[in-house]
């Protein structure tokens, strides 16, 4: 791959003094990415997943792509997960991350990648090529010492090195239950269970026949006391929920808090007997429709709907994109082809914020994001609904 934009040529990694500038270019742009965690981030990505940007031959800056799936109704939707994006100081201001991500977005499409998400560091520069809101992840915690939880019915065993095909199988069922999160790739698995930064501790609820949940966990220090930090669970049922509480609450003689990644709210909070929790921060995350047809034909819609309804698309990166658009939906499925009338308009970023059930069709709609009659907006709104989309993955 290599291709030519204005005098710059965005194009894979080919060599380790690529390998090595790029490096020194992220741990400059990000605290935390130093040159002693760059081999490791390799790993995770893999090198043929990072792309960058040159000025003749001097690298300027570049990001990584994680290839895997998001769930949405259900369905896993193949997804380019954006990550490390960073311009070298010296050429920021000039439009370079802008050329960057158009050049990352015309690929994914080649490519066949229905949708992108990622956490913006700076919303503009990624709602210029046509992310927006599209979900989110908040950090939670819970003191322990009123953890008051007893419930041992199930069985707990310490998983000893695990793996990530250890919890693949239940970490599925899981997350096509939860709209937003990821189907994980290699390199999300690789993080959860990454011990740089602690011992990793994991636990299995249920007997070795019937599992019903799972516990991935470091203890770690944050403002002088010591945290479970719950790097991933699954509890597939009100039992095994139980079983993860009490399992944690074992730990308070030493550990003061747990804290976790999930959505506004986390079902496993309603079996507590006192609803002690509090988000400590959040974030949202961004999403952005790489291929419309394909993005409106896999997402799953409610069986009971049949109904046809016209879209104008504006998208001024992906010409593809940037047309009418009929979507017609029977039996839960949806056909699209390009066509039709203007009767619901909308560009790109709006799309993305619909498509999750982020925003209704009527929120939109009063932001001036989304042009259409009332009764449009109202079959619009239960076309498209879903459950809060969230995403406790970090990458």
């Amino acid at each position: 791959m290599n291709i030519m934009n204005n005098q710059l040529t965005y194009k894979t990694l080919e060599d380790s003094h690529e390998v090595k500038r790029l490096g020194e270019i992220l741990g400059q742009c990000f605290t935390g990415f130093q040159e002693e965690k760059w081999e490791t981030y390799q790993n995770i990505i893999g090198l043929d997943n990072f792309r960058i940007l040159c000025q003749d031959k001097q690298i300027i800056g570049g990001l990584g792509i994680y290839f895997m799936g998001q769930y949405f109704g259900g369905k896993s939707i193949p997804t380019g997960g954006i990550a490390a994006v960073g311009i070298a100081p010296e050429y920021r201001g000039q439009k370079a991350a802008t050329i960057l991500m158009s050049e990352l977005l015309k690929e994914l499409y080649q490519k066949n990648i229905t949708l992108s998400t990622l956490y913006p560091a700076t919303q503009i520069l990624y709602r210029g090529v046509g992310y927006d809101q599209a979900g989110v992840h908040c950090q939670w915690k819970i003191p322990l010492l009123n953890l008051t939880v007893n419930d041992r019915i199930l069985s707990v065993e310490k998983i000893e090195n695990p793996t990530p095909d250890d919890f693949k199988e239940l970490y599925q069922k899981k997350a096509q239950q939860q709209n937003g999160n990821l189907d994980r790739c290699w390199g999300i698995w690789q993080m959860i269970l990454d011990s740089q930064d602690g011992e990793i501790y994991a636990y299995w609820i249920g007997e070795k026949d019937n599992r019903q949940g799972y516990l991935i966990y470091q203890q770690v220090i944050i403002d002088g006391n010591v945290c479970l930090k719950i790097k991933d669970w699954v509890a597939l049922n009100a039992s095994a929920i139980q079983r993860l509480w009490t399992l944690i609450a074992d730990h308070r003689s030493q550990v003061s808090q747990c804290q976790w990644k999930g959505s506004f709210y986390d079902q496993k909070m309603l079996l507590l007997p006192e609803q002690i929790g509090g988000i400590v921060s959040h974030d949202i995350w961004f999403m952005r429709i790489i291929n419309v047809i394909k993005a409106l034909e896999m997402r799953p819609y409610p069986s009971h709907i049949e109904t046809e309804l016209d879209f104008a698309i504006d998208d001024p990166l992906l010409s593809d994109n940037c047309s009418n658009f009929r979507l017609q939906v029977s039996g839960g499925k949806g056909t699209a082809k390009q066509g039709g009338n203007s009767n619901i308009s909308m560009n790109i970023r709006g799309l993305a914020s619909l498509y999750t059930g982020f925003l209704t069709a009527k929120q939109l709609n009063l932001c001036g994001k989304l042009e259409a009659s009332n009764l449009s907006l109202e079959i619009i709104d239960q076309l498209f609904a879903l459950p809060t989309p969230s995403l406790p993955d970090f990458f």
